[in-house]
């Protein structure tokens, strides 16, 4: 049985079935982009995350332009000017000011975001990830405007791939070893630890499930947002 927005598709001759491995594309993206946001979330406050992040929208709407041909309007171009000025702000008092206002210790700075060549850096891998973040947009856009896909599909699926990839590289993480700040008992990753604590505090296992929840739905309602409207 189809679904009314099936059959509908049938009739305008969209296609409703695609080869996992195109979706394998916008997974790897948010696989990366992912990845450095969270790597960049260690080194800036989550304040100053968070508020960063807003470039996505210029550069989802730059790459719009470039691969979709979308035009902006003087609105548009208006809003995005507003963003970068904002995030352009934000960015400054954070490699400005590192340290928090309640900050009175080195210790206390350095569990903050540390030092401003921590933010500087910090704030290059939020940028760099929202490029991934952006692209994976504009792929999934390409690809609904050809396809009928139910978002909770392309969600599973792309789920999926990022599966795939970690089950293959978390294995690997626990074999290289460094030292910094990124690194649990001189590896790069350390599951086991990553239980023991989830053992010792059932508040990281609430928040685990709280943000399971959460891309679900945000990456649901943004392919729902994308299919409907733009990726923009």
């Amino acid at each position: 049985m189809l679904s009314p927005g099936a059959q509908r598709a049938e009739e305008v001759h969209l296609k409703t079935n695609i080869n996992p491995l195109w979706l394998a594309i916008p997974a790897s993206c948010d696989f990366f982009g992912s990845t450095l946001m969270f790597i960049a979330l260690t080194m800036v406050d989550a304040s100053v995350y968070q508020m960063m992040r807003g470039i996505i929208v210029v550069i989802t709407s730059i790459l719009s332009m470039i691969f979709l041909k979308r035009k902006q309007h003087r609105h548009h171009w208006t809003g995005i000017g507003l963003i970068i000025a904002g995030v352009a702000i934000v960015g400054y008092v954070a490699i400005k000011f590192p340290d928090s206002p309640e900050s009175n210790d080195d210790s206390d700075s350095e569990s903050n975001g540390g030092s401003g060549d921590n933010a500087v850096f910090g704030i290059i891998l939020l940028l760099l990830s929202q490029c991934f973040t952006g692209t994976m947009f504009i792929v999934e856009e390409k690809l609904l405007g050809d396809y009928y896909l139910d978002p909770a599909f392309v969600v599973g699926c792309e789920g999926m791939w990022g599966l795939c990839y970690y089950m293959v590289l978390l294995p690997v993480f626990q074999y290289i070893q460094c030292e910094g700040k990124l690194c649990n008992y001189h590896y790069f990753e350390n599951s086991s630890y990553a239980f023991a604590q989830m053992g010792d505090n059932f508040g990281i296992i609430a928040l685990s499930f709280g943000v399971i929840v959460s891309i679900a739905c945000f990456n649901s309602f943004g392919i729902a947002t994308t299919k409907y409207a733009s990726a923009a």
